[in-house]
């Protein structure tokens, strides 16, 4: 080969060697691309949040309801909702004007954690949006790291660290804190449940750890054990249980190292569950009287003299009954004795720590209790203005009939000291059917002029201009019916048990009924807490129908058939996978 031709070899050779390193190049940096996540939250852009109530979404307009905002110590950009009740839709984008575009280029789709609030994707009312449930009306933050991470929605002042630490933690005093947030409550003994005079947490193991530990802590020299804690027991259907022997304010789950483990958690209390994938905490009940909620429809603190109305439903065997008490110090007041009444207005006037209690009674003598506590602060000097009580508040009025409204309010000590008042109705048509303006008047009277849902929103204002909104639903009737006295109760006494049949069909004769444990011919948290009952052992007069319980279609009954009976009555699910 002549001198050229080697040449023309080595150009060759060093062309395809500067390829390869370009190649390889082009690869380092894709692969780092492909470890650093681009939409990570960094606070440089900005994203808004598009929202419908999911009655009737149309999703119009050029102002989204909100932006959202980037919390540099946490590493996410989060919204606080608050205003929405029941069903809700919202898309989050980084179109600011316009509505319908955008509704069709959402910048967040995934779902982090479907939450208490039950969060899901998909098309809702003929819009690809998210929706979620909020029953309660609570401030909702909506939260998300990342695009890709996908968002989170938990009630506003109860949010975790985002990031659970990566090395064993330094246990920190707990400190009081001072107003707002949601304190624990803490669970009572339930009839038929599980051993009450033992303090137990639990972990539900849904995540697959090989081991559960449970770390506890109030100080550096004050925990249940070292790092990484204690090993908690399996009892069964994925439940791992721990028994503590004093007063912790501080928990971490982990797999016995720090490789894998949950964030510095507050510690609720006694008797409750936490879910290791879900990061949820729930109170672990297995009472055949199911409590489905107890709450406050104002979040604590509120001043005294502001009205606020405790609510509870729960599902037992028979007629559900409801006693609504408080306490402070040492003083009780029950508001409400044991009756079918659901709901009671309570409006404190002394300011100081309460103690709600919620108890639950029903036919057969089954009963169940929930407390939590609620902070009430002196309003006497307060300069932003505060509204205490609307009457009335709610319900049912005549259509074509004068309906006046009492408005007491507080606050508002600054300047004149003067506070001023606007109404507005808007009519189930969403019209303003009235001309707002501001008055010195308590009172307001209007008359409904066609049927349906109105809306009364009040604007309290100080001499400051600082300015309190909140909305009353009342709905235009064509008669209003006579309101029933609840049923009161004194003392239930368990009815006797039916005969039992001379002749019983044989289970083969029988259809599978999936999801209705306790063959009451219905679908509800009550086969839920028998499957819990047979799970844990516990003698019951009529047994759980196992064909029945198996829901998820494994040969078997467990926790998992428990939580799918949950998903389906929440809507997450339309359909057992047994069924399938």
């Amino acid at each position: 080969m002549g001198m050229k031709g080697k040449q023309t070899k080595r150009a060759v050779s060093l062309l395809l060697c500067l390829t390869l390193l370009v190649s390889m190049l082009a690869l380092a940096v894709s692969v780092r691309a492909a470890d650093v996540d681009d939409s990570a939250a960094t606070g440089a852009d900005t994203y808004y949040l598009w929202g419908e109530n999911s009655n009737s979404p149309n999703f119009s307009g050029t102002t989204p309801t909100g932006t959202f905002t980037y919390d540099s110590s946490k590493g996410y950009y989060y919204y606080d909702l608050s205003g929405s009740s029941g069903d809700y839709c919202f898309v989050v984008s980084k179109i600011s004007n316009s509505a319908n575009s955008a509704v069709k280029t959402p910048a967040v789709q995934k779902i982090a954690s479907a939450g208490s609030y039950y969060l899901s994707s998909g098309n809702y009312h003929g819009f690809n949006c998210i929706h979620l449930w909020n029953p309660s009306g609570d401030t909702i933050r909506i939260s998300f790291a990342s695009e890709s991470a996908g968002l989170t929605a938990v009630k506003a002042g109860s949010e975790a660290a985002t990031q659970a630490p990566t090395t064993a933690p330094t246990p920190t005093t707990p400190k009081p804190t001072q107003g707002g947030g949601t304190t624990p409550t803490t669970p009572q003994p339930t009839q038929g449940g599980s051993t009450t005079d033992k303090n137990y947490i639990y972990c539900e193991n849904e995540a697959g750890w090989g081991s559960v530990y449970a770390y506890m802590w109030n100080s550096d020299s004050d925990k249940n054990h070292e790092w990484p804690g204690v090993k908690m027991t399996n009892i069964g259907g994925n439940i791992w249980r721990y028994e503590f022997t004093k007063s912790y304010a501080k928990i971490i789950f982990n797999i016995g190292s720090n490789q894998t483990q949950t964030g510095d958690m507050s510690f609720p209390g006694a008797g409750y569950i936490y879910n290791n994938k879900t990061n949820e905490w729930s109170i672990y009940d297995t009472s055949p009287l199911q409590v489905s909620s107890y709450a406050t429809d104002l979040a604590s603190p509120q001043y005294n003299g502001v009205g606020i109305t405790l609510s509870a439903q729960a599902e037992g065997e028979g007629t559900v009954y409801y006693k609504f008490s408080v306490t402070n110090g040492s003083s009780t007041t029950v508001l409400s004795p044991l009756s079918t009444a659901d709901k009671v207005l309570w409006t404190p006037q002394t300011a100081g720590t309460y103690t709600l209690t919620y108890d639950f009674k029903d036919a057969k003598g089954n009963t169940n209790r929930r407390t939590k506590e609620y902070v009430i602060e002196d309003g006497s000097s307060v300069v932003a203005p505060f509204i205490k009580t609307v009457t009335p508040n709610s319900g049912d009025i005549q259509n074509n009939t004068n309906v006046q409204i009492q408005v007491a309010a507080g606050g508002g000590h600054t300047g004149t000291n003067l506070l001023f008042y606007k109404y507005t109705i808007k009519n189930p048509s969403g019209d303003t059917a009235n001309v707002p303006y501001y008055t010195r008047n308590t009172t307001y009277t209007f008359k409904p002029t066609a049927l349906g849902l109105h809306t009364l929103t009040i604007n309290v204002q100080g001499s400051d201009n600082k300015t309190i909104e909140r909305s009353y639903l009342f709905n235009s009737v064509g008669a209003v019916t006579p309101t029933t006295p609840p049923e009161t109760q004194a003392d239930v006494q368990p009815t006797q048990a039916p005969p039992t049949p001379t002749q019983a069909a044989t289970e083969a004769a029988q259809p599978v009924r999936y999801g209705d444990a306790d063959e009451d011919g219905k679908i509800s948290i009550l086969d839920a807490a028998v499957i819990q009952r047979s799970i844990a052992g516990i003698a019951m007069t009529k047994p759980c129908n196992e064909r029945n319980a198996d829901v998820d279609g494994d040969g078997k009954v467990t926790i998992r058939d428990v939580l799918t009976i949950q998903r389906y009555l929440v809507g997450i699910i339309n359909k057992f996978p047994a069924e399938s």
